[in-house]
């Protein structure tokens, strides 16, 4: 069984994860396209696990659109990203 104290730690690491994935470089100041990139993505996963859920099947023709589909939305918040990445606040 586990310890509550084990839990939390693993709690504040997934935090921070989150924290430093969704700020720039000075890891305070929350990042709009990085949000936006993010939460696009997780909708992705999450109308497509409906769909497959809904239709009882993922051919290999799904999965080839899925992944398209996702590099797309990635790639666009990546190029967002570099677009801007020059009026990010400099880290304190």
């Amino acid at each position: 069984m586990r310890t509550r104290g084990r839990d939390r730690q693993h709690g504040e690491a997934a935090m921070k994860f989150l924290s430093d994935v969704l700020t720039g470089k000075d890891n305070l100041t929350y990042d709009a396209g990085r949000v936006v990139g993010v939460l696009g993505a997780l909708a992705y996963v999450v109308f497509w696990a409906v769909q497959v859920a809904v239709t009882r099947r993922f051919s290999p023709g799904d999965a080839d659109a899925y992944g398209k589909g996702l590099g797309m939305v990635l790639l666009a918040m990546a190029g967002a990203l570099a677009i801007k990445s020059h009026t990010e606040p400099d880290p304190k």
